[in-house]
């Protein structure tokens, strides 16, 4: 028995089962999912609990690899697929596309199809060349419908590659557990930690997670250790901080957010950093406002400084009429940039001099 073995028979089901009705119809499959959202296990998942009968599914783990290079990524499939590879063996004969070409039709004379799992297919970054792409695409053409691939990947597959055509149709983006899911999973580590958890406990974990699996992880860790349930003190928490930084390292986009369900995530945006602000977003002044904010951080911008550097071509401006103006800019810039613009965290307003910036 296997540890998929205790995941739930619906975990993830409905990204499970669009995988199955496309590599049933002979297709490939694109899971695209920002830092933490769970790809590993899915893919995990899917060939540990082998869903497909007439279809043998193998995960091939890029996170593997020993060199990042073609050759390592096709030794690598092999082993995948139980192949020995003690050298000298098939690829230093045939080559290593051909020898995988091999390996891949002895496993299709022993079952209907197979289906080849990468996680993590765009650890190869650069190295992801057009030889690789090239000989996976011309052995799914010479296995047509037989032979299909799932990728896990962090962005979509360049679209001017080889195999960006082989995932038109079936390119799906990774966001938030169910809630069934998300709920069986705060439950699965409070047994292993001996806790007890009731369902105010869970639906609060689950409400600033949003059943995001590495933010729900963390959440849980965080109130393990004791730290209550709210936005702040959750973020101030070592486990939740590492999640968020690995997040925003990637620099998702605002359009990768909305793809993925986490736009206005109460977690991330306490976490999100300055340079993840979208600057189109920001009209003319706003931008000239924010820009002097981040050059003096931690500081008491006074009104009149900011004034000019807003407005420097003003050189008359009664004092009510620019006080006014500043305040209407500010409010429409926390707007943009703070988690509860009603409550400002990063834009504080100093009273009677002006604004401090906090990043």
């Amino acid at each position: 028995m296997s540890s998929w073995d205790s995941y739930p028979s619906d975990y993830r089901s409905k990204e499970v089962q669009a995988a199955i009705q496309a590599v049933r119809a002979g297709e490939c499959v694109s899971f695209v999912g920002l830092s933490g959202s769970g790809k590993s296990n899915l893919l995990g998942y899917l060939a540990g609990r082998q869903l497909m009968g007439d279809c043998r599914m193998v995960l091939v783990d890029c996170n593997r690899l020993a060199e990042f290079t073609t050759s390592g990524l096709f030794r690598l499939v092999r082993q995948a697929l139980g192949e020995e590879i003690t050298p000298p063996d098939e690829a230093s004969r045939l080559g290593e596309p051909a020898a995988l070409e091999q390996a891949v039709e002895r496993q299709l004379r022993t079952t209907s199809a197979l289906c080849l799992l990468f996680d993590r297919f765009d650890a190869l970054g650069a190295q992801a060349d057009r030889l690789i792409f090239g000989n996976l695409r011309a052995m799914r053409d010479a296995h047509k419908y037989i032979l299909t691939y799932i990728t896990a990947t962090r962005r979509p597959t360049d679209p001017h590659s080889e195999l960006a055509e082989l995932f038109y149709a079936n390119t799906f983006w990774l966001g938030a557990l169910s809630e069934s899911d998300a709920c069986w999973n705060i439950a699965r580590f409070a047994s292993r930690r001996g806790l007890e958890w009731d369902e105010p406990v869970t639906a609060r974990i689950l409400a600033l997670s949003r059943g995001y699996p590495s933010l729900l992880r963390a959440a849980c860790e965080a109130y393990a250790s004791g730290v209550s349930l709210e936005a702040a003190s959750l973020a101030d928490h070592p486990a939740v901080q590492r999640r968020l930084e690995e997040f925003w390292s990637d620099h998702p986009t605002d359009e990768e957010l909305r793809l993925c369900g986490l736009t206005d995530h109460p977690l991330l945006n306490l976490g999100r950093s300055t340079a993840e602000v979208d600057l189109s977003q920001l009209t003319a002044k706003e931008h000239l406002l924010w820009q002097y904010l981040l050059a003096h951080p931690g500081q008491v911008c006074d009104k009149d400084d900011l004034i000019r550097a807003v407005w420097p071509e003003d050189r008359i401006f009664e004092r009510g009429v620019r006080d006014d103006s500043l305040a209407q800019l500010v409010r429409r810039l926390r707007e943009k940039v703070e988690l509860d613009p009603s409550a400002p965290k990063r834009i504080q307003t100093v009273a009677g001099r002006g604004y401090r910036f906090i990043d």
